[in-house]
């Protein structure tokens, strides 16, 4: 048995752990709504959560299905701008309340050798970084489907607070696009941000050490994705001894058909909910907790996340365990 203290103050330097967030996520981390109490939607229920009804009645458009079907199949240019206006509006007006979130415990629970890749246009990822940079070393974070609080220097490939200028050249970032459920995005065409965030998620799945999915759907306009995704996870490894974690509410049969081309030793393991994670019963260790037991048959003890609402003293304890790093990140 490898005992916590142990584990803590001997961090390792291996490949990276790597998590793709999907709406699941926010919506795990917000069920009552943001810091104003607005509602997270998601595809099922994104008409509905964001005034969407009386636009698509007045169009004659069907909004009786879910928003994936509804905007895959809109024809008037006019009236898909709207929406997406609407949704832009809705989503940048989201905040972080003051205390803490699982977008805080979740960027902290990680290391710099780690990265987050998410779907959602909501700001809570950008948010939670940040007012957490300055805590520890964090993971890269990337945006697949652009965010409503970022822009990009289109020519020195630097992106940050949209309205922010560039350091690098003084020009004022251009928003990054949000993309929306149609079959073929053109990942690589639709903005240069857009394109550089898939060639680097490519590149972390190729060389993840972990895989956590948190709250993706993996929904039918997303296939494309998945299958992005796939081809960079087996693109160096045959993956016999790599693992894929799953926190989703759907039942552990379900999560293995959906996610089973992803593990083909079956290593694959589901929780419904973050308290349960690699990530939170290990934070910044996650990927040690796993080399032991598979290269030692060691297990390892637990040493969870506190249960805290104060930033300021989760902080503290992170830094406790980020003081072992060094500069090996």
């Amino acid at each position: 048995m490898v005992n916590s203290q142990e584990l803590i103050e001997n961090p390792k330097s291996l490949k990276p752990h790597v998590v793709l967030l999907g709406a699941g996520a926010s919506k795990a981390g917000f069920p009552k709504g943001d810091a104003s109490g607005n509602q997270l939607p998601v595809m099922n229920d994104l008409v509905d959560k964001i005034g969407l009804s009386s636009l698509l009645k007045n169009s004659g458009v069907d909004f009786s299905r879910n928003f994936e079907s509804i905007y895959s199949q809109l024809i008037d240019k006019d009236l898909k701008n709207e929406i997406e206006k609407r949704i832009v509006d809705y989503f940048s007006n989201l905040y972080l309340p003051e205390t803490v979130t699982i977008y805080d415990q979740l960027l902290l629970s990680l290391r710099g050798k780690d990265a987050i890749f998410t779907f959602n246009w909501d700001p809570f990822l950008f948010d939670a970084y940040q007012r957490n940079q300055d805590i520890a070393p964090l993971p890269h974070i990337y945006f697949l489907h652009g965010n409503v609080r970022i822009g990009a220097c289109e020519s020195c490939d630097n992106w940050g607070m949209k309205f922010m200028l560039c350091p690098m050249c003084n020009i004022k970032f251009k928003d990054v696009p949000l993309l929306y459920p149609i079959e073929k995005k053109r990942y690589f065409e639709t903005s240069r941000y857009t394109a550089m965030s898939w060639k680097s998620a490519m590149c972390w799945f190729s060389e993840a050490f972990t895989v956590t999915i948190f709250g993706y759907s993996a929904p039918t306009s997303d296939q494309e994705a998945v299958e992005l995704l796939k081809k960079g996870w087996f693109q160096n490894s045959e993956r016999k001894f790599e693992h894929v974690e799953v926190i989703d509410i759907l039942c552990a049969d379900q999560l293995y058909e959906k996610w089973k081309e992803f593990t083909p030793t079956q290593h694959l393991s589901s929780e419904k909910t973050f308290k349960k994670s690699l990530l939170w019963r290990w934070p910044r260790r996650s990927c040690e907790a796993q080399f032991y037991p598979m290269s030692q048959g060691l297990p390892c003890d637990d040493f969870p996340i506190p249960t805290t609402n104060n930033l300021t003293e989760l902080h503290s304890i992170i830094k406790k365990i980020a003081c072992f790093e060094t500069s090996m990140d």
